[in-house]
């Protein structure tokens, strides 16, 4: 673009008017009607064709006019897209995965912690009707009764 640039004052002092005919004017703002009788402006004097074929800075700037600059920036915006997609793609997938392994710990450490919860609460429970199954009158069951009960509530450990 740079190079662009300096072709083109190249071109314009060593071919063009005075200087100050070719100022830039591009962001001021104009008038509907001088804007729209620019084109009709525009007149082509083909009597300097054979002089400006022979100049290298105008062939370059008559080249980009043509459209090689523009596909130029064109290929590298495409690069450039194409590097943002990739690397944005790579972020998405990341932060996914990220959320993937978090709900993951989340959700079995829930579960972790519930089922150990859960244990001691029936280890608890179990303990509570030990105690309630020893405070039972056990002088009115008869021996069959007996038995049945120390089976259902009492370990092979505990006997």
């Amino acid at each position: 673009s740079l190079m662009f640039m300096e072709s083109v004052e190249t071109v314009l002092e060593t071919y063009g008017g005075p200087e100050d005919k070719w100022v830039d004017t591009f962001g001021v703002p104009r008038d509907v009607a001088e804007a729209n009788s620019v084109e009709s402006a525009i007149t082509y004097d083909g009597s300097r064709d054979s002089l400006l074929a022979s100049d290298k800075a105008v062939h370059f700037v008559l080249q980009g006019f043509s459209g090689d600059i523009f596909k130029g920036y064109g290929l590298v915006l495409g690069v450039l897209a194409d590097e943002m997609s990739d690397l944005l793609g790579s972020v998405h997938f990341e932060l996914r995965l990220l959320f993937g392994v978090y709900s993951s710990l989340l959700f079995f450490g829930f579960f972790v912690l519930l089922f150990r919860r859960t244990i001691a609460a029936s280890y608890e429970h179990t303990e509570r009707a030990r105690d309630f199954v020893q405070m039972l009158p056990t002088h009115m069951l008869t021996r069959g009764e007996l038995e049945l009960l120390r089976d259902h509530f009492c370990d092979v450990e505990d006997e």
